[in-house]
């Protein structure tokens, strides 16, 4: 088939699958406003705006300057937009930041930490305008979180994204290969990259694919059953899992499989409520273990012949996880002050911080591949710590969200845990601009319902108001975001 009948195929079909396929379904997708939550997911799982302009040969201001720290103008304005745009949204809805950080203590310390930062950055301008793009992310979270049905919101967003996304990567895979295919450093091993910026988001956004399709046709079997399109959507992401014959994503592939099966145990737990805890406190101790594993290998580096070498080999990889010890020992030794970090965002800035890249190097990298360290980097062991009670806190959230909405519920846990998981060998947390990250504001912040963040006038009774504020707070306190 000609690439461009191809191209013309595949994006009539994505456009009846966003703007028709679901009102044909009579699913419920929020309102307008949500379409800005959701070109920002769609350009993250992608490829930023300055680099598809400068593919298409469009020419950009500011650019060609060789400077790293100057970043793009045009991905500056287009996340600037959309953050102005949230926050004009949100005021529109009354959202009172007050109670929402109030109730989310450690996600607020964490975020302000990252504030802080900037005043010990060697590039204090680039971690300020990360640190935006940071602050652009949960503004994004809130307007879905702000919609009157958050699920259907949150789905809507990942929904429309993998409608795009999925088929346009195979597209370019098979016939736009200068844009869907990467080649290895002697040009021998090709990797699938699709639209996404590198293998291992293509292999993240399929997994995640994977895991939504399963259950929306598991869900509504019985009602549409070969009749549903996402089951071609499915199929799609097996297919992008599958990945090229000589380079396949094993971490996307063993985290996909790790989240259906936690998926199906919660499912098949439906009817017996007391053994969800358990089962969901087995699972995150024993991820939370083997972080702390791979964090200590990551400075002692253990023996292959070591029973801690056996239990890493054991999960199908090699000793060094793929060179990864390797970076994180140099990463490790450009740290100057291991309690504070170098600064949020002033690690990874092309050649120029921390790491003395060869000059005749072609690529650096832009990632520790490991979210744990990756924080530590940035935000030292004070960092670190925050991070641990973000997580170690939204664990009780999510697990009271079952009682409200069970399905959805088994979703959201699964992919706390997965991003837990993957964090492992990839770094998604602390960016901004990440996919991952945005999923995970999304569901591990509690925000305040709509009567919290009415006027006072609104909701006047006999209280005072720091009597009511307070009232509003410990309400909240005890019930999870209703989504």
């Amino acid at each position: 088939m000609p690439p461009r009948l191809a191209l013309l195929i595949s994006t009539a079909f994505v456009l009846y699958m966003v703007f028709y396929y679901d009102r044909k379904r009579q699913m419920i997708t929020g309102s307008r406003a949500l379409w800005w939550p959701t070109i920002w997911y769609m350009v993250v799982t992608s490829r930023p705006i300055g680099v598809w302009l400068s593919m298409w040969g469009v020419p950009l201001p500011g650019g060609g300057g060789g400077d790293a720290t100057d970043g793009s103008l045009v991905d500056r304005l287009f996340f600037g937009v959309l953050t102005g745009v949230g926050l004009w949204i949100l005021s529109r809805r009354r959202f009172d930041w007050g109670i929402a950080l109030r109730m989310n203590p450690w996600l607020t310390a964490i975020i302000a930490f990252m504030a802080l930062s900037i005043l010990w950055s060697q590039f204090p301008f680039v971690s300020f305008k990360r640190f935006v793009k940071m602050i652009g992310s949960v503004v994004m979270a809130m307007v879905v979180l702000t919609e009157e049905n958050p699920r259907e919101a949150f789905l809507t967003v990942i929904r429309r994204c993998f409608y795009v996304h999925l088929p346009m990567s195979i597209i370019c895979i098979k016939y736009f290969r200068d844009i869907g295919v990467e080649w290895g450093w002697n040009g021998s091993v090709t990797m699938w990259s699709g639209i996404s910026t590198s293998k291992n988001v293509l292999g993240q956004v399929a997994l995640l694919g994977a895991l939504y399709f399963f259950w929306e046709v598991r869900k509504r079997w019985a009602e549409l059953r070969w009749r549903n399109l996402h089951l071609l959507y499915l199929l799609m992401t097996v297919y992008l899992l599958k990945g090229s014959d000589n380079s396949v994503s094993l971490t996307s592939v063993s985290v996909c499989v790790f989240a259906l099966t936690v998926f199906l145990r919660l499912q098949s737990l439906r009817f017996r409520p007391d053994l969800v805890p358990r089962f969901v406190k087995i699972v995150f101790y024993s991820v939370t273990a083997l972080v702390v594993l791979v964090l200590v290998h990551s400075v002692v580096l253990f023996s292959a012949d070591s029973f801690f070498g056996h239990i890493i080999t054991a999960f199908g990889r090699d000793i060094t996880l793929t060179d990864r010890t390797y970076i994180w020992h140099d990463c490790y030794a450009a740290v100057g002050n291991p309690l504070l970090g170098v600064g949020f965002g002033a690690f990874w800035i092309g050649r120029l911080a921390n790491i003395p890249w060869n000059a005749h190097m072609t690529w650096v990298l832009g990632q520790s591949h490991n979210g744990y360290i990756e924080t530590y980097l940035q935000l030292g062991l004070i960092g670190g710590g925050l991070l641990a009670g973000v997580m170690f806190s939204a664990r009780p959230k999510l697990l009271a969200s079952l009682t409200d909405d069970f399905d959805f519920g088994c979703f959201r846990v699964t992919l706390f845990l997965t991003l837990l998981l993957i964090n492992i060998t990839e770094s998604t947390y602390i960016r901004g601009d990440h996919h991952l990250w945005l999923i995970l504001m999304i569901i591990t912040w509690a925000v305040p319902s709509a009567h919290q963040t009415a006027p006072i006038s609104q909701t006047a009774d006999n209280w005072s108001t720091e009597e009511q504020a307070e009232d509003q707070i410990c309400e909240t306190k005890n019930a999870w975001c209703r989504v």
